[in-house]
């Protein structure tokens, strides 16, 4: 039992496996981020200095008051300085992506079709398939759009299908029987076959009839 299970689930598999494969696929985009650069130049860092060690000593008369606002006045001037910059940097993602392939077996992708259609599992690969062979954006999800589409490409796929010319000959062939006493002596496509029997039969006194598709 195990193994026909086995088997079976097999041959799910294989009756789902998906034309189309995966590749990895990469991009480069430029991102842009913020950098802080600190720092005023040399030259206005030294002037805040000196401005604040000016203001300090006439302010209090103090010399320690005038080192103080030196300091104060160069810090300043630095802070000042500081600017926020807009900066871009190369960043390469890259991603596992499906790439579906047109499904050619046209009794396979009507079955799919069925399958989807009444709600059965199928697998998403093979979903992205079918949409992709019936001219569809393939994103794997089954739904009006698509089963639009699907109603649209096997009504097309089906005018343009010839006959074979078996199925020609099963419509277009015409059975003739002859019949001698109500009995069906032979049976034939051939109505010209038939016709020379009922003359030979006739020229042996026998009366026969040609009937058209009688069976």
């Amino acid at each position: 039992m195990k193994i026909l299970t086995l088997a079976a689930a097999s041959a799910l598999v294989a009756s789902q496996a998906a034309a189309g494969y995966y590749e990895t696929r990469c991009s480069v985009e430029s991102v842009p981020y913020d950098e802080v650069i600190n720092g005023a130049p040399a030259g206005n860092i030294l002037g805040g200095a000196l401005i604040g060690g000016l203001l300090g000593k006439a302010v209090t008369g103090d010399d320690g008051a005038a080192a103080i606002g030196a300091v104060i006045g160069g810090a300043v001037a630095n802070d000042r300085g500081s600017q926020t910059v807009t900066q871009y940097r190369d960043v390469e993602t890259c991603a596992n992506v499906f790439v579906p392939e047109r499904i050619t077996d046209s009794a396979r992708l009507q079955a799919v079709i069925r399958d989807l259609n009444a709600g059965r599992t199928v697998s998403r690969e093979t979903t992205m398939d079918t949409q992709y062979t019936i001219g569809v954006s393939y994103d794997g999800q089954w739904g009006p759009k698509s089963r639009a589409a699907a109603a649209e490409y096997l009504a097309g796929n089906e005018a343009e299908t010839p006959a074979t010319p078996e199925a020609e000959e099963d419509t277009s062939m015409t059975l003739y029987s002859l019949m001698v006493n109500d009995v069906v002596v032979v049976s034939s496509p051939d109505v010209a076959a038939i016709d020379q029997i009922k003359k030979a039969l006739a020229e042996a006194g026998v009366d026969s009839a040609i009937f058209v598709d009688l069976q």
